[in-house]
């Protein structure tokens, strides 16, 4: 039986959808559109993939420090710097597709279980201030729309 509070069913099921929004969003891409990078832009379709990978192991710590600590004071990163370090260009986007999933729905596991309290335990993210994991949840599937946006964007201007 799902514990997921009333106020949060909607940004639950959003978070829910995430990685099938975003293998809709890739589905009969091929290589060469993954890499190339539209006009003006600093990402391709490969790198906002593997920042969404990157990012959701972010947030997966995140909600666990949330619910696990006491006030904790979250991690923070800078996209542009792992897209650099971390090698995006060299890295599999299927791979990450599926990491992302994983760490998705392993996440969303965990919420479900959760007691509606805990949904409102609440830390300190050091560029955005006071969060709570609603708000994580929230973010996360927001995170992914945007980029869904990006993505269908890009595939139109590329392909």
């Amino acid at each position: 039986m799902s514990r997921i509070p009333d106020a949060h069913d909607d940004s639950y099921e959003r978070f829910m959808r995430g990685p099938a929004l975003l293998r809709e969003a890739l589905a009969g891409t091929d290589p060469a559109t993954l890499n190339r990078r539209p006009p003006g832009e600093d990402w391709s379709m490969r790198d906002v993939v593997i920042h969404l990978a990157d990012s959701e192991l972010v947030a997966a710590v995140r909600i666990r420090l949330l619910l696990a600590g006491d006030e904790p004071v979250l991690p923070i990163y800078d996209p542009d710097v792992w897209k650099r370090k971390l090698l995006y260009v060299f890295r599999d986007p299927e791979a990450a597709m599926s990491a992302f999933q994983q760490v998705r729905y392993g996440a969303a596991e965990l919420l479900r279980e959760c007691s509606p309290d805990a949904w409102e335990r609440a830390g300190n993210h050091p560029q955005v201030g006071v969060v709570t994991v609603a708000d994580l949840v929230l973010r996360g599937a927001d995170h992914v729309d945007e980029h869904v946006a990006q993505l269908q964007a890009m595939r139109g201007v590329s392909g």
